[in-house]
């Protein structure tokens, strides 16, 4: 038989929710995804554009990572 999955409850949508607002309400991980998606980049091409330390744009990149908002490619040495 088939058996229907329970919806999450609305307080745990909820605090996804404001979770993934609070990692959006940064201006500079806002800047990058508008990066990303005019084109992929790397982590230095990144940096160049945005003005940003690229240790600043890595650590960006791996919230956004973690949070599923951005994938990582890599192609050698290059990420």
């Amino acid at each position: 038989t088939f058996r229907e999955r329970p919806l999450p409850s609305r307080s745990i949508v909820s605090r996804e929710l404001a979770d993934l607002m609070r990692l959006l309400a940064h201006a500079d991980r806002l800047r990058l995804i508008e990066e990303l998606h005019q084109s992929e980049r790397d982590v230095n091409g990144l940096a160049a554009a945005l003005q940003l330390p690229a240790t600043r744009v890595s650590q960006h990149l791996g919230l956004l990572r973690a949070h599923r908002l951005v994938e990582e490619r890599r192609d050698g040495r290059n990420h």
